[in-house]
């Protein structure tokens, strides 16, 4: 009987792992990172095992807990850029936290009532905190057109906003207050 290849070994491992871990996540693309963090903890930890004929259980326990640390900063991270998605436009100290509490309330329902294209490239930008290449790329067109999507839903984003609210802004165009004055999907 021969003595199987170590690196062939691995390999067939990292592929199993790379995915199993990619059909659990939102971002298939981040499976490959979470697969290295495995194995970081699996060479960090591998002199605790006791029992060899339950390595295999080891390591999927060790890559189900490296999904599960990958949603919890993901959702912290989504929570975090839409918060600021939200208040990019407002400065410190020139608008108070009701306001702003008013404004970040409104965004968000006026998303969805941009058309699919906008929506989706405000979402992906703003929400999701993708660059406008990387948007580009998932939503399979050119650079510039994701850029002129992004401009044409903040533009749209805006108009809808002032239709419902009335938003002072200052002469550098910061955000410096916001006063509901008609019907409003918030």
């Amino acid at each position: 009987m021969t003595q199987a290849d170590p690196a062939a070994l691995w390999q067939q491992m990292r592929e199993r792992l790379v995915a199993f871990v990619a059909h659990r996540i939102d971002q298939p693309a981040d499976a490959e990172d979470i697969v290295q963090e495995v194995f970081l903890k699996m060479s960090q930890t591998i002199d605790g095992v006791r029992q060899q004929e339950r390595l295999e259980a080891w390591v999927y326990q060790i890559t189900r807990n490296a999904i599960i640390d990958h949603h919890r900063r993901s959702s912290t991270i989504a929570r975090t850029r839409a918060q600021a998605a939200a208040d990019r436009s407002l400065r410190p100290g020139e608008i108070d936290a009701e306001e702003s509490a008013l404004l970040a309330q409104c965004l968000k329902p006026l998303v969805t009532r941009l058309p699919e294209p906008y929506r989706e490239a405000i979402t992906l930008t703003e929400y999701e905190g993708l660059t406008q290449a990387e948007a580009a790329r998932r939503a399979r067109i050119s650079v510039p057109g994701m850029k002129s999507r992004v401009q044409r839903a903040r533009r749209q984003l805006g108009d809808l906003l002032t239709a419902c609210c009335q938003v002072e802004l200052d002469a550098r165009k910061a955000v410096r207050s916001v006063e509901n004055h008609g019907p409003c999907p918030c």
